[in-house]
């Protein structure tokens, strides 16, 4: 019996303070034979079932639902969406007997979800809310588990005595425990997409489908008997935002799950940089691939990303799970909120670039589903747009971060006018010749200081624009939010180097912070790097300044390119999630598995052709 697994302290170290139950779920699911390669798109829905029902069952899952321990969830249980990028969508599940869906999209109205068409009228005679479908732009689609849920949250204009109260979410029957469909409910198969082919996505139609007054979701609303509405938020905006506030922690675990994918597409593409060799010194043997500099700059930005992103998808959670354990409504908590939404948008955005790198760096190896990188690019594809769009998730992020720029005017306008004119006054001796003689270029001090300032600059630059199209009465204020994703990202992008650098400073294995430091400062320097035109405009860099920067950049990536190695060793992913030949793990069932045969007799005899030639 092989001895068992022992993560290094590195592996520990990325994994938390729940390394432990992290590394149990592993070694369970690494066992379970159910882990393989996908077949049809029948096949792949029904074998994603199977791992649902298995990962379940697991004695650890069973204990923390029986329990209903609802605190550190995404930090304990995330190492599942590893296993695969399906696992997320079912993270509140409890039991299998009957399984949900989350009906909000519709034809007509994605990310404006606030004007879904989608229709339940109150009949006080009997109790009933009455859904329906009053239009094609009204059906629900892009809904998960369609085809074989057995419940649906459905969001409705909720209307009694044809006064409307805004956007609800009511809990309808779809299906029952043998798969009957309900009265007046119609589910239509999208069948193929892009990818996530295990997520059966369907349309779901009502039509006039009743179902009881307990089964609206009073949380922020609620109906008597006799039809008289009442809740505690007067405002019906400020109520829908409410309850969207209930997708922040799925939209933290699809930060998980794009960090999940780029870390396997590195693992893929490092293992096969250093294993691959071509081209070299004349007369003299050709070298690892991962020794040219194109292949490095490439590759190891985005390694240090996905470490930034370990970090920092841990603070978000604790911070989420701190929130929780004192009885706080996430809608309530504004900076959680932003936070999340930005943390989604820029690593879902940064996932989709890196998997396109590990594409274009494992050459034609890479194109092969076999080596999974393709699947991958297109199962988390979707990813920008799902749970909001990421344009829309950064309109969360400005509107907080507007809001905490109009505080400091709140007690008094020339306080605020002062304070804004001491920040301004600061940041413009920041771009002086002074301002060099402080902190070394390079160094994570000037990092950090050079993102603070590229933020407080676009912050101040946003609010008079904003201002200037508020005053305009021709514009309105919703309008006035349609405005460029800078400020945004920018914010992100400073909160993953603040705790990237703080988890170095907490690491206490002195060889674990020195790798981590190199990483840390890697990513800094790839930060300012990418926006060097920007700072080179605002005189914050010189252009000998930017050249440092440049030339730090490659350097860094030069001698961290065989330390990724063991960071990706230490990523501690199982060979089962891996599967890559050119990762070094080869999947048998490989070959069958990705080109399943017809039966036609022309693919018969050319499948017995494949077969003789392998004897």
């Amino acid at each position: 019996m092989a001895a068992p697994h022992s993560p290094s302290s590195l592996s520990r170290y990325l994994d938390g303070e729940f390394w432990k139950i992290r590394d149990n779920l592993r070694e369970g699911i690494s066992n379970c034979e159910l882990f393989h390669y996908d077949l049809s798109l029948d096949q792949i829905r029904d074998l994603t079932a199977d791992r649902l029902h298995y990962a379940m069952k697991l004695p650890l899952m069973q204990r923390h639902l029986t329990d209903q321990v609802k605190e550190s969830w995404v930090q304990k249980f995330s190492i599942l969406c590893f296993f695969s990028p399906l696992f997320y969508l079912y993270i509140n599940l409890q039991n299998l007997a009957f399984t949900g869906m989350f009906a909000l999209t519709e034809r007509g109205h994605g990310s404006n979800a606030r004007g879904i068409l989608t229709e339940a009228h109150y009949e006080p005679a009997t109790q009933e809310f009455i859904i329906h479908t009053p239009c094609e732009d009204a059906q629900k689609m892009y809904i998960g588990n369609a085809m074989k849920g057995h419940y649906a949250a459905v969001f409705a204009q909720l209307i009694i005595k044809g006064e409307p109260h805004g956007p609800h979410c009511f809990i309808v029957p779809i299906r029952d425990q043998h798969g009957v469909m309900w009265p007046g409910v119609t589910a239509f198969d999208m069948r193929h997409k892009e990818g996530l082919h295990g997520v059966d996505n369907g349309i779901l139609i009502f039509d006039h489908v009743r179902i009881p007054r307990e089964n609206l979701l009073d949380k922020f609303g609620s109906v008597s008997a006799d039809g008289k509405y009442s809740s505690r938020i007067r405002s019906k905006g400020t109520r829908f935002n409410a309850m969207i506030a209930a997708l922040t922690p799925t939209r933290l675990a699809l930060t998980v799950q794009a960090m999940a994918a780029m870390k396997l597409g590195l693992i893929i593409a490092v293992r096969y940089s250093h294993s691959r060799r071509q081209f070299g010194p004349k007369d003299q043997d050709e070298v690892k691939i991962i020794e040219h500099q194109t292949q490095y700059l490439r590759l190891m930005p985005h390694l240090a990303t996905s470490l930034a992103l370990t970090f920092t998808v841990r603070y978000a959670a604790r911070l989420m799970d701190d929130a929780l354990s004192q009885g706080q409504d996430l809608q309530s908590n504004r900076p959680l909120q932003a936070l999340v939404a930005g943390l989604k948008a820029y690593s879902t955005w940064a996932n989709v670039v890196c998997l396109q790198e590990c594409r274009e760096c494992t050459g034609g190896m890479g194109f092969m589903m076999e080596n999974r990188i393709p699947s991958l690019k297109c199962d988390s594809d979707v990813f920008v747009t799902f749970e909001g769009d990421n344009m829309v998730m950064l309109q969360v992020v400005v509107r907080e971060l507007m809001t905490q720029y109009t505080k400091q005017f709140e007690d008094s306008i020339v306080t605020g006018m002062i304070r804004n004119w001491s920040s301004s006054a600061s940041d413009r001796i920041r771009t002086s010749f002074l301002g060099f003689s402080v902190d070394k270029v390079g160094d994570l001090s000037f990092l950090l200081k050079a993102l603070s300032y590229r933020e407080r600059v676009l912050q101040r630059s946003l609010a008079a624009r904003l201002y200037a199209k508020v005053m305009n009465i021709t514009l309105s204020l919703s309008t006035s939010f349609d405005c460029p994703s800078f400020l945004n990202i920018a914010k992100s992008l400073l909160v993953t180097l603040e705790q990237f650098a703080l988890a170095v400073q907490e690491c206490q294995v002195k060889d674990d912070q020195d790798l981590l430091s190199k990483f840390c400062l890697l990513h800094g320097t790839s930060l300012v790097y990418q926006e060097r035109a920007w700072y080179l405009e605002h005189n914050y860099l010189s252009p000998g300044a930017s050249r440092q920067i440049r030339n730090q950049l490659l350097e860094l990536c030069r001698s961290v390119k065989d330390d990724a190695l063991k960071v990706v060793a230490d990523f501690n992913f199982p060979s089962c999630c891996i599967q890559a030949p050119i990762a070094g793990v080869v999947n048998p069932r490989a070959e069958w598995g990705f080109y399943p045969l017809s039966e036609s007799p022309v693919s018969q005899s050319h499948a017995q052709q494949r077969a003789m030639s392998k004897l």
